[in-house]
């Protein structure tokens, strides 16, 4: 029954948008002491672009492990992919236990400062 699964908080575990010349590169941090197992994105996005609305096609992502205080990249995104939302649901195992979180980048997040990713040392936007 839906009560007795133990539903376990991610932690440690983000998405971030690093400038990369002309676009941007979309990783997966990893800051946990232990590495992540058979880690899936799946990647959407929409929005408005000049008045019209536009969706993304839904991407998956298998990036296998990503070791404790690391990174994978996974997507690249054009400057004019910022003015749409983009939602990455992020599925890993650590030892036998599955995880998932639901991370969402809204557009008006491209106006703030960049911030220094964790583990990553560079300066980027961190969805937590």
């Amino acid at each position: 029954m839906k009560k007795d699964i133990e539903m376990t908080p991610v932690e440690g575990v983000y998405i971030a948008f690093v400038p990369n010349r002309d676009n941007w590169q979309v990783f997966v941090i990893n800051d946990r002491s232990e590495p992540l197992e058979t880690v899936m994105v799946n990647a959407s996005g929409d929005g408005k672009l000049e008045g019209v609305d536009k969706q993304t096609a839904t991407l998956r992502f298998l990036l296998h492990d990503v070791p404790a205080k690391s990174y994978k990249p996974f997507e690249f995104l054009l400057p004019d992919s910022l003015k749409l939302s983009h939602r990455y649901w992020v599925s890993y195992y650590l030892g036998d236990r599955i995880f998932d979180k639901k991370f969402v980048y809204d557009p008006s997040m491209a106006d703030d400062d960049l911030m220094d990713i964790p583990v990553f040392g560079s300066p980027g936007i961190v969805l937590y």
